[in-house]
């Protein structure tokens, strides 16, 4: 008789869960991605670790859900801001693919909320709103029977104190940080004490130890710090268990190392660089492994929904007759008419997809064999799109064919974003044959100009994971980017930079069009190689077999070293209670070491002594 898995239960708290076509989920940027896809991939990994996983995703029910497709449960936990209390109610809903997410509800706290709306810009606002929702969810994890719990990213990471440490001594937690940018920075109103009690937490024991950052509280320092000491990992987006490469190695870099390293590079003293931790030197001194986000196979251009017909078809119908996903008549026929997914051994149908793309962005047939260089994401500051305006003219008279497809939008209420817009608008109306600008949303438009593009430029100020690199590469659409975090996963087939001073654009701008000119000149003077660049890139495993099998692992490691932890209380208990008459005798002279001489378990021994009923003290 075969052996049944060993059950493996996991909650993992996050704030976006992705799954935007069902109307009960959100994506505003990757941590959406990656809790869509990662779950299901987790099932499959720990399978072939004979484990039987069954993970919940907890999550806030954002306004815009229809609740009457949840399921109500009968259980209302308590949640405690300013000294009132008042109850959440919890809904799940299990998804086709069998994903089961349980949503937390309270009209107070999300009504204002929406598809696009769920991060207040009031950092008090958000500090109470995490506070809420956290203790609705350590409410709902005390209930319920889990080995495990994974954090995604800072809104949650105030979790692990609404667990309570008795709770954290039996239960293993993990965390994972999406993007070190962001780390719930909350500016303190002159009582630091004072605003943790304010959301229900001791602030004389927490505020100091965990939350004081430079007179700020900081949410992620304080939830790095309680996975790290109740024995879980901490982990990021990119890189390897070691942190050798990648954000994970990113992260550990100071000020003035990387003031340093910009210095060699340039040769001159760099007027500001971009710390990648924000000076939270947590990072350098805590393990931080990297786990690399992988991407589903429906990316794979054989396999990509928006290259199918029928697809297409659908998406057409929903729209209406009057608004065409494709503005060019013959690109809009032709890519509804058939399917145009293609690999590694059917090139041609990608030179297809180059020829419609220059149909659709330009109006007329390409005349001879332009390169297509193409960008598609958003004009914030991380992305760093603007770059690409400062090299497009002297790009075009370097090479009389090469031209710009260009899809990005500014967020509503972000400047520097919007004047990036009108500077693309503006090259886009010089030069209206060869620079393409369009800034509204198109997700079909967006893949097919990543399928027919030749090169997709990403010169981002930071990187965690990357996302866009991955898309590119595996449709053939070489990258011509910075090299940071992430994007460093595609070295091997791709144009990569390195700069590190952000004061100096024109600088960054010089060393962007470098490899720019590269690219072209290898495309045009060496084609073979051009080629075997793009099935290099095409060859990519960018599975999640290998990520998710990780973080199986990290879940097993976490409840062996729960384990641990239990021994070595055992430990310190069988201890003390045989020192017997001797207990106050050796108090006196146990005193731990402290800096470097450190031994953290002489100070469990130590805290175990104080707690001590003292023995007879006779010799």
């Amino acid at each position: 008789m075969a052996k049944k898995n060993r059950k493996l239960r996991v909650a993992m708290p996050a704030w976006e869960i992705g799954r935007v076509a069902s109307g009960l989920g959100v994506k505003i940027g990757g941590l959406g991605v990656i809790l869509e896809e990662l779950p299901p991939e987790l099932v499959k990994a720990a399978a072939r670790q004979g484990l039987d996983l069954e993970i919940e995703i907890l999550t806030p029910c954002f306004a815009h859900y229809d609740k009457t497709r949840l399921t109500r449960l009968d259980f209302s936990p308590a949640v405690t801001l300013d000294g009132h209390t008042f109850n959440f109610a919890v809904y799940t809903h299990t998804f086709p693919d069998g994903q089961k997410v349980v949503y937390f509800w309270d009209e107070w706290q999300l009504n204002w909320t929406g598809p696009t709306a769920i991060y207040p810009s009031d950092p008090v606002m958000a500090l109470k709103l995490y506070a809420a929702v956290s203790q609705a969810m350590a409410a709902y994890i005390r209930r319920e029977s889990f080995h495990t719990v994974h954090l995604h990213d800072y809104h949650v990471g105030l979790v692990p104190f609404y667990l309570g440490d008795d709770t954290l001594q039996k239960l293993p937690i993990h965390f994972t940080i999406h993007n070190a940018t962001y780390q719930g920075v909350t500016p303190i109103n002159h009582d630091g004490y004072g605003m943790l009690r304010r959301i229900n937490l001791p602030g004389e024991k927490l505020f100091h130890k965990y939350f004081d950052f430079f007179d700020n509280l900081n949410l992620m320092k304080a939830c790095m710090l309680k996975v790290h000491e109740t024995g879980g990992k901490i982990t990021t987006v990119s890189g390897d268990i070691e942190g050798t490469w990648g954000y994970a190695a990113e992260l550990r870099q100071n000020h003035a190392d990387l003031w340093a390293k910009a210095y060699a590079q340039k040769g001159a003293p760099p007027g500001e660089v971009f710390v990648p931790n924000q000076h939270l030197d947590l990072f350098e001194k805590l393990p931080i492994a990297g786990i690399t986000n992988g991407m589903s196979d429906r990316n794979r251009p054989e396999n990509l929904p928006e290259l199918k017909a029928s697809v297409l078809q659908d998406m057409q119908t929903r729209r209406g007759p009057d608004r065409p996903i494709f503005s060019h008549p013959e690109v809009q026929a032709e890519m509804l008419a058939r399917d145009h997914n293609f690999d590694a051994n059917r090139l041609h149908i990608k030179a297809a997809l180059k020829r419609l793309l220059h149909l659709e962005a330009f109006g007329s047939e390409p005349d001879g064999d332009p390169v297509l260089l193409t960008a598609v994401g958003r004009l914030v500051e991380q992305k760093n799109l603007g770059l690409i305006a400062d090299i497009i003219e002297r790009t075009l008279a370097y090479d009389p064919r090469a031209k710009f497809i260009l899809l990005a939008s500014a967020p509503e209420g972000d400047p520097a974003g919007k004047a990036t817009e009108a500077d693309f608008f503006r090259l886009a109306h010089l030069y209206p044959s060869r620079v393409y600008f369009n800034n509204g949303f198109n997700l079909p438009l967006s893949k097919l100009i990543l399928a027919g593009g030749d090169f997709c430029l990403i010169p981002s100020r930071f990187e965690p994971c990357g996302l866009v690199d991955y898309e590119a590469s595996l449709v053939g659409n070489i990258v011509i980017g910075r090299a940071t975090g992430g994007l460093t996963k595609v070295r091997h087939c791709a144009y990569l930079y390195e700069w590190l001073d952000i004061s100096d654009r024109a600088g960054e701008a010089n060393t962007f069009y470098g490899q720019i000119q590269t690219a072209i000149d290898v495309y045009r003077r060496d084609p073979r190689r051009h080629q075997e660049l793009v099935r290099r890139a095409m060859a990519i495993d960018a599975s999640w077999d290998k990520s998710a099998g990780q973080y199986v692992d990290m879940y097993r490691y976490g409840l062996l070293s729960s384990q641990w932890r239990q021994e070595r209380r055992l430990l310190v208990e069988k201890f003390v209670r045989g020192l017997g008459q001797n207990r106050r005798l050796f108090d006196t002279f146990f005193i731990p070491g402290t800096k470097e001489y450190t031994d953290p378990y002489d100070w469990e021994l130590k805290s175990a002594l104080k707690f001590a009923t003292p023995g007879n003290d006779n010799p």
